[in-house]
């Protein structure tokens, strides 16, 4: 109690205006320190920055409103026929997941394991070709399944080298990992190369496609294909990160293979909720995003035009940002010291390079005006 009184006890001989005067004076010193201290900037995380379209919320929230004491549909079935129809395939061809990283990690294995094979199934520790750098995980997924990754440069251009891939496949191989576009560098893998990658391999090899970021190019990945499966994510484009929800897509005849990607018990009631209006609404949602990260990319590549730094052209928010002069490390550190946090390329393995998750317009310009000062 003495503390208190000792505190008020300075007040009394102070008359009202100069006790606010003096509160005042405190809270101007306050508010001028807080305006100089940076707010911390995360460019890290690769999923959408802002949050999903209110629908989808609405959605979720109704679907667990209305059943949160029982079940969902295990088979996902009004997910699929949704997503079967607007891929212009059968729902037998698709199965829902949580997220398209799990359902990869279920697809290692089973094709590790010789599931859906006609020919011989593939030796415990086969290997699986994977197009590096590219989604981190993977290598950690093959080791996981019991087989060995074997990673396979990109080309210069950031984008999967078919030709680099179809010479690693060989009588080991039991599947090509790729993903396009391709994170950490954006780099867009077209149709035909696809096409040709797929018709070249062995035809004991699967063809993994990770295309999580398709929602941000300008040419969706082929769906279909003999021994082609493709893992689609909600939680880029469509914003629904914390949702964990994706499917796979695969070709005709595939069930068996696909029935052992579904989780035990299904996806939850409101994740599948949000999905059927995330796919009907694709075209209002989608194309928005893909503009917002298109312009970002311009817009930073445009500061730097002139300088060092540079990145690989390629679609979706994330940028392989790399320097004449500066090491990975130097660039991040560069950047922490300003508050501004990207993931180092020494997460895949690489030294150059650092991985930036573009964000908007202020984002963009504090980063580009970081990166001006280091050069």
């Amino acid at each position: 109690m003495r503390r208190f009184f000792d505190y008020y006890r300075q007040f009394e001989e102070l008359a009202p205006d100069e006790v606010s005067a003096e509160f005042r004076a405190r809270r101007d010193e306050e508010k001028a320190r807080a305006l100089t201290e940076l707010p911390p900037l995360d460019l890290t995380s690769a999923a959408w920055h802002e949050p999903p379209h209110a629908e989808i919320v609405n959605a979720a929230t109704f679907a667990l409103r209305r059943a949160v004491n029982a079940y969902p549909d295990p088979s996902a079935d009004a997910v699929r026929e949704a997503v079967a129809e607007r891929h212009g395939i059968e729902p037998s061809q698709v199965v829902v997941g949580a997220g398209a990283g799990e359902l990869m990690r279920a697809a290692c294995a089973a094709v590790l394991a010789g599931a859906g094979g006609d020919g011989p199934a593939p030796r415990l520790g086969g290997e699986v070709a994977v197009a590096w750098p590219g989604w981190g995980p993977l290598p950690r997924l093959v080791h996981e399944a019991g087989g060995r990754p074997v990673p396979v440069r990109l080309g210069d251009d950031g984008v999967p080298d078919v030709d680099a891939l179809v010479a690693a496949a060989g009588e080991r191989t039991a599947a090509v990992v790729l993903a396009t576009p391709n994170d950490p560098t954006g780099g867009v893998a077209r149709t035909e190369s696809l096409l040709r990658l797929a018709g070249a391999l062995p035809s004991h090899t699967w063809l993994l496609l990770d295309v999580a970021l398709d929602g941000f190019a300008e040419e969706p990945a082929p769906v279909g294909g003999e021994r082609v499966l493709a893992f689609h994510s909600f939680s880029k484009a469509h914003a629904m990160a914390g949702f964990r929800a994706g499917y796979a897509v695969g070709p005709p005849g595939a069930e068996e293979l696909l029935a052992r990607l579904a989780p035990v018990g299904g996806l939850s009631a409101p994740a599948q909720a949000g999905m059927l209006w995330a796919v009907a609404n694709t075209d209002r949602a989608v194309p928005r995003r893909r503009e917002h990260a298109a312009a970002q990319r311009k817009r930073l590549g445009d500061a730097l035009a002139g300088t060092p730094l540079s990145f690989p052209a390629g679609a979706g928010p994330l940028v392989w940002l790399s320097s004449a002069r500066h090491s990975g490390a130097e660039i991040a550190a560069h950047l922490a010291a300003r508050r501004i946090f990207v993931t180092p390329g020494s997460a895949w393995g690489d030294d150059r390079h650092v991985r930036v998750a573009l964000r908007g317009d202020a984002a963009t310009d504090r980063l580009a005006d970081a990166l001006a000062e280091l050069v």
